[in-house]
C-alpha cells in the first residue's frame, strides 16, 4: 500500500512540475530562459525578492551572456548570418530585463549593453553583410536589397536607404529582363500558359519602376491564345462525344465540356456557341422527378440533389415517380408465466466421524429444500414496414421492415425459499415512443442507403 502511494505521489510531482528557466537553459533555449526568468520574477514581486532570486538571476543572465558573447568571439569576420543571431538575441535579453524592479542587480549586463548601441551594431552588421555580397543577378541583388532593408529596420546607417534603392532597382530590372526572356522562349514553344505567366511575372516586378516593355500585351496575347487553344480542345471533345450521346448522362457530359471551352474563353468573350450548346445538352440530361407523400421530403431531396435531377410539382410532368409507403404497428404481447419446484442443497447440522487414524473430526451434512419459482415475462413489439415503389423510364421496388422488442422477465419466488434467494426483475419493458425512436432511427439509415442506390442508377440513365 506503502508503495502505491509513494508511486502516486511521484506522479502528482511530475504531472504539476512547472518549466523553469534552468530547464529551458539547459535544452539550449536560452532566450525562453531568459523569457521564464523574468516571468517567474514578475509574478513573485519586489516584496518577496530575496538574495537567493538575485543569485539566481545573476547566474542564468551571465551563462545566457556568455554563450553569446563566446559566439561572437568565435566567428569570423564575415560569419554575418551568425553574429546577426547573436546581436539580436543581447538585443531581446536587453529588451526584457531592462526597467526591471531587479534591474540593479544585473548591471554588468545592462550597462554593458544599450538598446541603441545594440540596434547600430545590428545596422551596421546587416549593412556590412550588404556590401560582402557581390551582385551578378537578380537573386543576388533582391538578397543585397532584403540585407539593407534589414539594417534601415534598425537604424538609419549611413547610405543603406540609397543602397536598398539601388539594389532593389537592379533586382528588379533584372528579374523583369529575365522572366521577359523566358516568356520569349516559351511563346516560340507554344508553351502559352507558362508564356502569359513569365511576361505577368515581368510586368508584376518592375511595376514599381513603370512598365517592363511590352510585358503587359504579350501576357495578355499568350493568355488568350492559351484560352482559344484550351476552349478549343474542350469544344472538339463535346462534339465528338455528341456525335454518339443517346443517354442523359451522355448529354451531360457533352455539355460539361460545352460549359468549360465557354468557361475557358469568358474573359475574352464567346467561344462560338459554346454557352447556349452547353445549356441545350444540359437541360437533355435533366430527368423529372415527382414524390408522392410527404413524410420522408427532406431525405429524397437531399439524397437526390444533383444538378440535373428536377422535382416536379405533378406526377403529369414528371418522367420518375417515386412513392415510399410506411407503416407502424405496435403489438403488446400478452404476458406468459412458468412455475417450477426447485431444489437447493443446503446446510442440515454437523455429525461426528472418525478418519481412518481414528481421530473424530466433524462433518457438514446437507439436505434438500424445496421452494417455488414463478417467471412472469412482458414483451412487446413495434414493427415499421417501408415499401419502395419508383416507376417511369426507371424501375425500382424494395421493402423493408424494421422490428424493435422489448423483454422483462419478473422471478418471484414461494415456499420455503433460502435466504440468498430474492423476487427480482431482469430486462425492461419500453413504451411505445421509445420503441419507435430507435425503429426510427434504424429505419432512416436502412431508407438512406435505398436512396443512394436509387441516386447512383439514376446518375447512369
Amino acid at each position: 500500500m506503502r508503495t502505491i502511494i509513494a508511486i502516486f505521489c511521484i506522479f502528482l510531482l511530475t504531472a504539476c512540475h512547472t518549466r523553469t528557466a534552468e530547464d529551458a537553459f539547459k535544452e539550449g533555449r536560452y532566450i525562453e530562459s531568459i523569457n521564464l526568468l523574468a516571468a517567474s520574477l514578475d509574478e513573485k514581486g519586489p516584496a518577496k525578492f530575496d538574495q537567493q532570486d538575485a543569485k539566481r538571476l545573476q547566474t542564468i543572465v551571465s551563462n545566457v551572456m556568455q554563450f553569446y558573447e563566446k559566439d561572437l568571439n568565435y566567428f569570423h569576420q564575415y560569419d554575418y548570418p551568425q553574429k546577426i543571431d547573436a546581436y539580436k538575441h543581447l538585443l531581446t535579453m536587453k529588451e526584457i530585463l531592462s526597467n526591471r524592479f531587479y534591474s540593479e542587480h544585473i548591471s554588468f549586463f545592462n550597462d554593458k549593453y544599450d538598446t541603441r548601441q545594440l540596434k547600430q551594431t545590428l545596422a551596421k552588421e546587416y549593412y556590412d553583410y550588404g556590401n560582402y555580397i557581390t551582385g551578378t543577378d537578380s537573386e543576388s541583388y533582391r538578397t543585397k536589397a532584403e540585407l539593407y532593408k534589414n539594417s534601415l529596420s534598425y537604424d538609419n546607417y549611413k547610405n543603406a536607404a540609397t543602397l536598398y534603392k539601388n539594389a532593389n532597382t537592379k533586382y528588379m530590372q533584372m528579374a523583369a529582363k529575365n522572366y521577359y526572356d523566358q516568356g520569349k522562349q516559351f511563346e516560340q514553344q507554344l508553351n502559352y500558359k507558362a508564356a502569359a505567366q513569365a511576361f505577368s511575372q515581368a510586368s508584376s516586378i518592375y511595376k514599381p519602376l513603370g512598365k517592363y516593355k511590352d510585358s503587359d500585351k504579350l501576357a495578355k496575347e499568350n493568355d488568350k491564345k492559351y484560352a482559344t487553344q484550351q476552349a478549343q480542345e474542350a469544344y472538339q471533345q463535346a462534339k465528338q462525344l455528341a456525335m454518339n450521346a443517346t443517354k442523359r448522362y451522355e448529354y451531360r457530359e457533352v455539355a460539361k465540356y460545352y460549359a468549360q471551352a465557354a468557361s475557358i474563353y469568358q474573359p475574352y468573350g464567346q467561344y462560338f456557341d459554346a454557352s447556349s450548346l452547353a445549356d441545350t445538352y444540359a437541360k437533355k440530361g435533366i430527368i423529372k422527378v415527382y414524390y408522392y407523400g410527404s413524410s420522408f421530403t427532406d431525405e429524397i431531396r437531399d439524397k437526390l440533389s444533383a444538378n440535373y435531377i428536377q422535382f416536379a410539382n405533378y406526377s403529369s410532368g414528371a418522367e420518375i415517380d417515386i412513392r415510399i409507403d410506411f407503416k407502424s404497428d405496435f403489438v403488446d404481447l400478452d404476458k406468459s408465466e412458468t412455475n417450477e419446484t426447485k431444489i437447493e442443497q443446503v446446510f442440515d447440522k454437523y455429525i461426528e466421524a472418525k478418519d481412518k487414524n481414528g481421530n473424530t473430526t466433524q462433518i457438514k451434512t446437507y439436505k434438500d429444500q424445496r421452494y417455488n419459482l414463478q417467471t412472469v415475462t412482458h414483451s412487446n413489439k413495434l414493427t415499421l414496414t417501408v415499401s419502395i415503389e419508383v416507376h417511369g423510364i426507371y424501375s425500382y421496388s424494395k421493402s423493408f421492415k424494421i422490428q424493435e422488442t422489448s423483454v422483462k422477465h419478473d422471478y418471484i419466488y414461494s415456499g420455503n425459499v433460502p435466504a440468498q434467494f430474492h423476487n427480482h426483475s431482469d430486462g425492461r419493458l419500453k413504451s411505445k415512443d421509445d420503441l419507435y425512436t430507435q425503429a426510427k432511427r434504424d429505419l432512416l439509415s436502412e431508407l438512406n442507403s435505398r436512396l443512394d442506390d436509387i441516386a447512383k442508377d439514376l446518375s447512369y440513365l
